[in-house]
């Protein structure tokens, strides 16, 4: 018999108790995990904290890898004896992705993701190519790489060579108009009274147009890659039909139009970001797809090489 059986812990059929992660200091909840009475046992033992993980089917020492332990101040148990509060003190950050939290994200309204922390260590320097990128990975790279193209048009004087450089520096109304009028083309594909080719191929060709506008406007008018997050707006968009996005970007298309240039609200930009996304998946487009479309054309603009060069370069010594 362990140690852990006579511990007075009711775990459940599957042999794991749930455990609730709190930093001792902070009392930020850091994450959620599980044991069973081998991991609750090694924890006791050694003061630091050990896991069960239930998709490696193993025991998980926190922090092995990474050297971000968590060093245990005081062990808790709930009031039916199922659950654990753990209170640590946890050295570097406790979640994977390299968040100081594994609830890092604020979930909005219309069911977007907002990031509401800052990144503490890059995975891919912690963990090599034990985390491989995911497709929403390469929604957030394509989205940061599109929009500092478009910050490079507006902080570099290009509009000789550039309309984009030009409207990016006398945006006025007209440009939330444009933003109006290309959510209710984009609302029109998705209902089928405003197409050109197939569904895919439209999708992408409004979508990007979408997000154009909506860069130009939000930049032409002084907000920036906080209040437009396009990565956290494109890369889970929630599920909705069809009916119910077009319906979304009707709604956001009469905000712009009523909006004041010189006092756009600081949530509508991420909220049109977001209803793109939604428009994409409602149509089975990956919202990738809208990204790379503009990414293709803003590469061929040789104006532009002096910024791609240096954001290709700073990819390849990440890699």
């Amino acid at each position: 018999m362990s140690a852990a059986d006579d511990l007075p812990i009711r775990f459940g059929p599957d042999g794991l108790v749930p455990v609730a992660v709190q930093d001792a200091k902070s009392g930020a909840v850091l994450m959620l995990a599980f044991m069973n009475r081998e991991a609750l046992e090694a924890t006791r033992a050694t003061g630091e904290a050990h896991y069960w993980s239930r998709s490696r089917n193993a025991l998980w020492h926190k922090g092995a890898t990474s050297g971000h332990v968590q060093h245990v101040e005081e062990l808790r148990v709930n009031c039916e004896l199922n659950s654990l509060l753990l209170r640590v003190r946890q050295r570097g950050a406790a979640c994977h992705t390299g968040y100081p939290t594994c609830y890092y994200r604020r979930l909005e309204a219309d069911g977007s993701l907002t990031p509401v922390a800052e990144r503490v260590f890059d995975p891919a320097d912690v963990y090599g190519e034990a985390t491989a990128p995911s497709p929403a990975d390469d929604v957030v790279a394509a989205a940061r790489l599109l929009f500092g193209a478009y910050a490079y048009l507006l902080g570099n004087d290009l509009s000789r060579e550039s309309s984009t450089s030009r409207r990016l520096r006398s945006a006025d109304q007209s440009t939330l108009a444009r933003v109006a009028d290309e959510l209710a083309e984009l609302a029109g594909v998705l209902d089928g009274s405003h197409r050109h080719a197939g569904l895919h191929e439209d999708v992408v060709l409004e979508g990007s147009q979408v997000v154009y506008w909506l860069v130009v406007a939000s930049l032409g008018h002084g907000l920036g890659w906080d209040d437009l997050r396009l990565d956290t707006a494109l890369a889970a968009p929630p599920a909705r039909s069809s009916g119910v996005a077009a319906s979304s970007l009707r709604d956001l298309a009469a905000e712009w139009r009523e909006a004041d240039a010189n006092a756009i609200p600081r949530d509508l930009p991420h909220r049109t970001a977001c209803a793109v996304a939604v428009a994409a998946a409602a149509t089975g487009v990956p919202p990738l797809d809208i990204l790379a479309h503009d990414l293709e054309e803003l590469r061929r603009r040789t104006y532009l090489a002096p910024y791609f060069d240096l954001a290709d370069a700073a990819e390849a010594a990440r890699a």
